[in-house]
């Protein structure tokens, strides 16, 4: 865990991009591949499922820090946010007891889930004791399920590619469905993505490719050939996604990476229409 809030503390305190690419690829170069499993998940929008609710979490940090309940609120109205207004007002602890991020969300967060109230309050006084501010801060957002950090998945995916010697775009392929909460991180899925040799990744005939987005163009259109050669068309709202069609099947994916086949049954018959393997990508209208 001290190993990830370092790096989470990196990537908040600053903006410059390089300096955030430098932080992930020192971290992916030296984390184990189960820490490293669990970071990249996070990291990449990957959100924590809420282990304590968030008024249970403020209560037993008032009982925790021995203050009244109205010096807590003007804390937390000071500071702006509950894990840190924690991670501050909890006594100091001793630091760190060695446990890697794996460990502490698959078996020490995870099943705080459906625990009677004295057990998560005994576990969470325990949890904190264990770590300082930094960890205290992070691990509060873990549990709390209000996980967020400054950084975008292409930066993710640039570190892991640049970590691993790899052409980011067959990482950036790798990654799509990283994120679907159904399949837990894994070493072995950590290490498809940045294995130098195919992977299962590169076999699964499901797999999506990354979105073809909208970006501005900075450039004279003229740049990009003759615009009379251009197609343009309306942009509709509505749910993008991506089919993709292999042998007779049909997967279909958001864009947050969730599969989401089973919720457009018309799609998946009227795929098969569909002449040949092919993927599209477009909206849902």
């Amino acid at each position: 865990m001290k190993r990830f809030a370092e790096l989470y503390a990196a990537l908040d305190a600053t903006t410059y991009t390089l300096g955030k690419l430098e932080a992930l690829r020192a971290y992916f170069t030296e984390a184990p591949a189960r820490d490293a499993a669990w970071a990249v998940y996070f990291l990449s929008g990957g959100k924590p499922r809420q282990a304590v609710k968030t008024a249970e979490l403020r209560r037993i940090a008032i009982a925790a820090s021995g203050l009244d309940d109205w010096l807590f609120e003007e804390c937390y109205q000071t500071v702006g946010d509950l894990a840190e207004t924690i991670a501050l007002v909890l006594p100091e602890a001793g630091g760190d007891d060695g446990t890697g991020l794996a460990d502490w969300v698959e078996t020490r967060l995870a099943p705080l889930r459906g625990e009677s109230p004295e057990v998560v309050e005994a576990r969470l006084l325990e949890f904190w004791s264990l770590l300082d501010a930094q960890g205290r801060f992070l691990l509060t957002k873990l549990i709390g399920g209000g996980f967020r950090v400054g950084v975008s998945k292409l930066l993710v995916t640039r570190a892991l590619a640049e970590s691993a010697g790899l052409d980011p775009k067959r990482v950036a392929q790798r990654m799509m469905g990283y994120t679907d909460a159904r399949t837990p991180p894994s070493p072995a899925r950590y290490l498809a993505l940045i294995s130098a040799a195919d992977s299962d990744v590169d076999a699964d005939r499901g797999q999506p490719y990354p979105f073809f987005l909208a970006h501005p163009l900075f450039e004279e259109p003229q740049t990009l050939g003759d615009p009379a050669q251009w197609i343009a068309e309306w942009k509709y709202d509505g749910i993008r996604a991506q089919l993709v069609r292999r042998a007779s099947d049909t997967w279909v994916w958001s864009r947050g990476e969730e599969l989401i086949t089973e919720r457009f049954p018309e799609l998946a018959t009227a795929s098969a229409s569909l002449a040949g393997d092919i993927v599209l990508d477009g909206e849902i209208l």
